[in-house]
């Protein structure tokens, strides 16, 4: 379980969602939850749509808010992030006609449960559309550009692949570890063999016709031919609590 939890995080990591980015501060739309991150990612925005031959009113910004109860209204709150996220992009070189009007879509819950302060986070949102296609990091990196980088200085987020090479041997002797512990637990097949003793012994009563002979005399001489029964196919009998058993050490098959 903890390799395949690994493995995931790496994964999530390669394919960052949207979530990571343009997220506001509780009750703001000019300030962002990580100011730095957000800034980064509409660079990389402005650079992906300046090189695009667009059309008027080709890109859509929505703008959400979280469920909360105070007295702001989140339709508004929503409109205000989306229209900050244009004038941001505006800034940037994108020109204004490509915009649509943005749309407000109030109070969400998409992307938490809104319990607390920081559920509500993700649910504080701005997304960027092209011809419907959401603007993620993957988009934009797979187009060439800067992956939430800053153009400026020639940042660039990568994949961190010599933390994966670091990890690998932890890994795999998380995994050696697993199979060994595997290997030194028994299993065992256990069976109880008072009811075959009795049934032996019930035959050999009947084998001399019910006569000379009583049921001890019989118990005692089924005893040992069901054990051996059992040993042949590789079992151990014993008796342990006023029983009969036969166990197999199922590791050894």
């Amino acid at each position: 379980m903890f390799v395949v939890s690994v493995f995931i995080g790496f994964l999530t990591f390669a394919e960052q969602e949207e979530v990571d980015f343009l997220l506001f501060l509780p009750d703001s739309s000019n300030h962002f939850a990580d100011e730095r991150l957000a800034m980064e990612h509409l660079d990389d925005v402005a650079g992906y749509l300046i090189e695009r031959n667009l059309s008027p009113g080709q890109i859509h910004v929505d703008g959400y808010a979280a469920v909360a109860a105070n007295e702001i209204e989140p339709v508004h709150l929503s409109r205000e992030r989306a229209l900050f996220v244009i004038q941001e992009l505006q800034k940037r070189g994108v020109p204004q006609e490509l915009f649509a009007d943005p749309v407000a879509f109030g109070s969400v819950d998409f992307w938490s449960s809104n319990t607390d302060g920081n559920d509500r986070g993700p649910n504080r949102r701005v997304r960027i559309f092209l011809d419907g296609d959401l603007l993620t990091a993957a988009v934009l990196d797979d187009s060439g550009n800067i992956a939430s980088g800053n153009p400026a200085d020639g940042s660039m987020r990568v994949f961190p692949w010599l933390l994966l090479l670091l990890l690998i041997p932890l890994i795999a002797g998380i995994i050696l570890l697993a199979l060994k512990n595997r290997e030194l637990t028994t299993y065992y097949s256990v069976v109880n063999l008072e009811e075959e003793i009795r049934l032996r012994a019930y035959e050999l009563y009947l084998e001399r016709n019910c006569q000379n002979g009583d049921a001890d005399s019989d118990w005692w001489k089924a005893v040992p031919e069901i054990c051996a029964r059992y040993e042949t196919a590789g079992y151990q009998a014993y008796a342990e609590d006023m029983s009969w058993w036969a166990r197999r050490n199922d590791n050894a098959a």
